[in-house]
This record gives C-alpha cells, structure tokens and sequence, in this order.
C-alpha cells in the first residue's frame, strides 16, 4: 500500500516521500515551485534538487539518520506501537521537529495521494497556519526537570506530558528545549522552534561526570578558536549541559532581549547523510573490532569524509575544518567521534561544515570505557598506535599535504597548552568535577607532548612506503 509523507520547511512545500510498506520502497519528488527558489536547497547532496531519482536506499537511509537511537528509539516502538524498524511511521511520529530545516507531516488522505498541486496547496496552507498560530510554551521548571532526571529509570527522559519529545539522534538522553534567559520551555514547533539541547548526567558509572566533562572539552575548542557550538552549565541543582542549535536562528524581542519571537530553522545534515551510509555504518569498523572482522571497514572513515570535496560549497576552507575537527580528537582523546558526529550546514552552493559538538574525553576514562576509535588515522585505531607513520598515511588517505598536517598539529598543541590549565580551574566546576576535569588536562597535557613529538617527523616519512 502506498503512503505519502509532506516535507516543508517555514517557508512552505519542498517535496514529498512516497513509500509503498509491502516493498519498503521509498521515494522522494521535490516540488517545481521549491527547485525554482533562488534559496532552494537539497535534502542531501545524493536527492539532488534537479529531481534525478536518487539511489535504491538513500532515501530511507537519509530518514533513519534523523532517528533518535538506543533507549530513545524504543521509548518510541512502545508509545507508538510499532517496530523500531519502521522508519516511515517513526518520522511520521517525530518528524515535526528534526535536526534541521524540514519538517515531516501526513497529507490529508493518508495512502491515497492526491495531485501535485493539491499536495501543494495543503502543505502551503498548514505552513501558513503554523507561521500565524500564537506559539505555546510548556514551561519547565527547575523542581519539575530535577524530579524528571533524578527519576529517569521509571519515566524515560524524553516523554514529556504522555507524549515523545526527542526527535534528535543519538543514544545519550537528552532533551529540546527553548532556552529564554532563565526559562526553559518544551514548544512543538512552528514558528517557535528549540533553541538549545539539554542534556542531563549520565547514568552510567563508567562515564561519571559527563556534564563536566563534555562542557570542558567542548570549551578548550572553542578556546582555540574552532568553530564549536556554545554550550553552558546549570545547576537545578543536578548539572545540566544546555547546547545552543546551530541549525536555528532566533530572534528575540527588541524589548527585554530574551523573548524569541521567531526561532527559524536551517538545514544541516550530519556525515552519514552527508555520505548516503546508513546508521549501521556511522563507526569504520561496521562489524566491530573482534579479531574475525576488525580488518572489514565499511563504514564512515576521514578517507570518505575528506572525499566529499564536490558536494562542498568551499572545498578548501571545509577540509581544513574537516582536518581541525580530526586532529582535535587525538589531544582529547575522543574515541567515539564516529560519522554522525560531524555536520554539515545544506545550503545552494554546497555542504559546509556545521559547529563542532559532542567533544568529550572518552579515553581519559581509561579501561572500563571503549578504548578503539570510531575512525582510524591511517590504520591506527588506539591512541598508542599513532605514530608519525600512521599520520603520513591518514595525511595520504584523506588528502591532506603532510607540511600543512604537521603545522596544524603544531599550531593545535600550543594553543592547546596555553588555555588548558586555567580552563580547567575554571569555578564553573565543583567538588569531584574538578577532579575529573583536571584529570583530562592531564591526559591531554600527555598528548599534547606526544603529537609535538610527531609532528616534525610527519613531512620526513618516505613516501614510497605509504
């Protein structure tokens, strides 16, 4: 049987998803009116907007990487009824308010499509009501979101009022929220979007403090001038970790400074939409590192990732941010930086590189967390493989000229020594965070001393035995 899902943005119709459920075949027809827009935009750059059919697959597969994943994903099987599987009635669900700029809304006579431009003028009019509707906040205060965390094994934390509030990838818990000074607020889209993703303290043991922990790394980026999304600590008293969207622009009442009286929504898309890969293969080694299937690497890789260069508004300037994004890695010791934790802004000229965000230091952890890295620099995927051979060859694989590597590392570890330290005295930490926090300046002060060792010797490696 054949169904049809509107996509829109704020600004009206882009197209439409057809998907027959017998087959699991999946399509997508941009509207003329959008692919005349001088401001039209891709879904990604494998639906190309002269409306070329894309793919067997890359539609679905565009979809399923706008899911939430782990608990979240099941949380929404049993709400809804239906398989984690069912990738259609799931963005039926959840698609009114994804990572990006589109929104995914059922036509009128759901499994019977009616002409173009009847699809067209129901999507137009239910964009218009939207941009004209009052908007609603749902105000959460501090006592009701530390009872909500605090309780997370008996509610799970994205169900709001009976009702899923995740629509953002991701196994972490987390939450979208509109962040108005102090306030915080659940909306449903329209024309008050989320401004900012919460994100509570980890349950697991092994991960402890990973407010503290993702807020300093993110902050040492952005430090060092990378382009890393703002993120803040509150205490409700529970530490929170509230993230600003850089897929929204919010703007705000002239009269206080705070009020958002529009919030409008930019597309992006992370690396695995970015690549036509599905969730599945967001780590290299897609089958995981046991000794059987560890040489297997099909996945998301920087080989792949620095491949992109046609789809790219700025080729140069984009893997020069590509490169930045990886190295970052190495000195903080993030070996789960996989596909999906790099974004793209979609814009008519091109991919462009999105802010930098879930920054943490897994390694500094030690044992008791996943030591493997999610991508590999050369063939290297533990921090004590890297070698100065290792980093010729991931400079070889991705493109990169080894000087230019061996620079930026350079330029990297320094800049990195200067800020660290008093970044990690920050006041902004306390009791056992501090000891955490303190904890990755050492294990990063470690690497920095590393990849300066390296880094000279990088240029010197003999060509011929890459």
């Amino acid at each position: 049987m054949a169904h049809v899902l509107n996509v829109s943005t704020q600004d009206g119709w882009v197209g439409q998803i057809g998907f027959e459920s017998q087959q699991d075949i999946y399509s997508f027809t941009y509207d003329e009116h959008w692919q005349a827009k001088d401001a039209a935009f891709p879904l990604s750059p494998h639906i190309p907007l002269s409306g070329e059919p894309p793919k067997l697959g890359t539609v679905h597969r565009f979809l399923s990487n706008l899911l939430p994943e782990g608990r979240a994903l099941e949380v929404a099987s049993v709400m809804y009824q239906m398989s984690k599987d069912n990738t259609f009635g799931l963005v039926h669900i959840l698609g009114k308010e994804p990572v990006g700029a589109l929104s995914f809304t059922a036509v009128a006579r759901e499994g019977a499509p009616a002409e173009s431009g009847a699809e067209a003028s129901e999507a137009e009019r239910t964009a218009v009501e939207e941009k004209d509707a009052p908007p609603v906040r749902r105000i959460v205060l501090n006592e009701e979101l530390s009872e909500r965390i605090r309780r997370r094994d008996e509610i799970p934390f994205p169900v709001w009022d009976r009702k899923l509030r995740l629509s953002v990838a991701g196994f972490q818990d987390k939450l979208q929220v509109l962040v108005e000074g102090e306030s915080l607020s659940l909306v449903d889209g329209g024309p008050i979007s989320s401004t900012h993703i919460l994100k509570p303290e980890s349950l697991n043991p092994a991960s402890a403090f990973m407010v503290a922990n993702e807020h300093f790394c993110m902050t040492l980026a952005a430090s060092i001038g990378l382009p890393t999304a703002a993120v803040q600590i509150r205490r409700i008293p529970e530490p929170i970790l509230l993230i600003e969207r850089f897929d929204r622009e919010v703007e705000v009442d002239p009269a206080d400074g705070v009020t958002a009286l529009r919030v409008r929504r930019t597309h992006v898309i992370d690396g695995c939409q970015a690549l036509d890969l599905p969730v599945s293969l967001k780590y290299e080694r897609n089958f995981g590192n046991a000794q059987a299937v560890r040489d297997i690497r099909e996945g998301a890789s920087f080989e792949k990732l620095f491949a992109l260069d046609p789809h790219l508004e700025n080729p140069a300037h984009a893997r020069q941010i590509m490169l930045r994004w990886a190295l970052f890695q190495l000195f903080i010791g993030n070996s789960d930086a996989h596909g999906k934790n790099l974004s793209f802004h979609v814009r008519p000229a091109g991919l462009s590189p999105a802010p930098f965000y879930d920054l943490v230091s897994v390694n500094a952890y030690g044992d008791v967390v996943e030591q493997d890295m999610a991508l590999a620099y050369g063939d290297a995927f533990r921090l004590e493989e890297i070698t100065a051979f290792e980093l010729a060859y991931f400079a070889q694989r991705t493109g990169t000229p080894r000087p230019f590597l061996a620079r930026e590392l350079t330029r990297m570890a320094h800049a990195i020594t200067r800020v660290a330290g008093d970044l990690a005295q920050s006041e902004v930490y306390v009791g056992e965070e501090r000891v955490l926090v303190g904890r990755i300046r050492d294990f990063v002060s470690v690497q920095v001393d590393k990849l300066m060792q390296l880094a000279p010797k990088v240029p010197r490696i003999d060509q011929s035995l890459l």
